[in-house]
């Protein structure tokens, strides 16, 4: 960084020309890297800001965890269902196994009565009678009698309880064709999450690389003007009759139209995170002047990476003046200008204005607001 610094203040040095000051010191070096270090630990404030982003994606997450997980429940539900179902299906097949054996039996008893004939228990009891056995014939005929009634009545609670058993099966086979349709639901509803998650997480990456890229850029310009201001500031300076700083509050607006972006941390919409802004944001009509606010000379009057046409005037006593983002530059390095020259030109309205202005005293950009007239109203979108 250190090495960078020194080669680009190098550059600008040969390229103001002759009466450029000798290269940095290392105090000034000191500077900035002080200066670098505040803007490094500016930027890392700027994740404590973000935390909106990173609930979202927490939530889109959260989001995701709780539709497999409505999934995985109703799968172990249609599972136990499955099972159950299973239970009572062997249930009911070990009932029909009863029912058959005492059909057997009932078979077996009617084989019996069959064989005694038509008169049926009333011929053993007269056949028992007359052979001197009654008594073993009565208990012949109860055993036989009893035999069949609890047969009956067997086989009667075996068909009440495996129609009831099968009464279960067909209701737990209804809830689990109820269940198998819910999670079918719930699986296309856990997809559409997770595509829409992956497509939400992919916009806050993609968003997030954005905004990185779009701070990293802004660091970069910042500290390239901060190098080109300290290079700037270690030249001869400019001595006037009258001291800026007795005029604070009282300097003309070096522009017209609405101020749309103002001095200080401002709102990245596109990208949900925060910048800071050193100066003021114009939306100036197109060709409209840009006039210096006190006078003072030029110490700079070309192209600038990231600010476009831009002018710095040295009003002395460490007070810098900066328009940037002009059309057309009309004045030169070294030139005197008075409170109200032409500068140059305003470029075409862009998205977030066209004509950049900054007050900087020392190497501290300061609120132009506090430097320039009260007006009625400057048109600020409060961006």
């Amino acid at each position: 960084m250190t090495a960078r610094v020194v080669v680009v203040a190098l550059v600008v040095l040969i390229a103001l020309g002759s009466d450029a000051a000798p290269p940095p010191t290392t105090e000034q070096l000191e500077i900035v890297r002080r200066r670098i270090g505040a803007l490094e630990g500016r930027l890392a404030g700027l994740a404590d800001e973000n935390r909106s982003r990173h609930e979202e994606r927490e939530r889109l997450t959260a989001e995701l965890e709780l539709a497999e997980a409505r999934v995985a429940e109703l799968e172990l539900v249609l599972e136990r269902s499955r099972r159950e179902a299973a239970e009572v299906a062997g249930q009911a097949e070990e009932l029909a196994r009863g029912i058959a054996h005492q059909k057997e039996l009932l078979a077996g008893q009617v084989e019996v009565v069959a064989l005694l004939g038509r008169p049926g228990s009333l011929q053993l009891l007269f056949d028992g009678a007359r052979g001197g056995d009654l008594e073993g014939a009565i208990a012949m005929v109860a055993a036989l009698t009893s035999g069949r009634i609890e047969l009956v009545r067997e086989y009667d609670e075996l068909q009440r309880v495996r129609s009831a058993r099968l009464a279960e099966l067909s209701r737990i086979l209804d809830q689990a064709r109820a269940e198998a349709e819910e999670l079918a639901i719930r699986r296309s509803d856990l997809e559409a999450v997770r595509q829409r998650v992956d497509r939400e997480i992919g916009r806050l990456d993609s968003t997030e690389r954005s905004a990185r890229s779009e701070l990293d850029e802004l660091r970069q310009r910042e500290q390239a003007l901060e190098n080109l201001l300290e290079t700037l500031t270690g030249r001869r300076r400019f001595t006037g009759r009258d001291d800026i700083r007795s005029f604070r509050g009282a300097l003309p607006w070096p522009a017209r139209g609405p101020v749309v972006r103002g001095f200080g941390r401002k709102m990245l919409p596109n990208y949900s995170t925060y910048t800071v802004c050193n100066g003021l944001w114009f939306d100036s009509p197109s060709g409209s002047e840009v006039t210096a606010v006190f006078p003072g000379e030029v110490a700079y009057a070309r192209f600038f990476k990231g600010y476009g046409n831009m002018v710095v005037i040295d009003h002395g006593h460490e007070v810098y003046s900066l328009a940037a983002g002009l059309a057309t530059i009309h004045v030169r390095v070294n030139q005197r200008v008075d409170m109200g020259l032409r500068l140059g030109l305003a470029s075409p309205p862009g998205d977030d204005g066209n004509t950049y202005f900054e007050i900087r005293v020392g190497k501290k950009a300061e609120d132009p607001r506090r430097w320039l007239q009260l007006r009625s109203s400057d048109g600020s979108s409060g961006r």
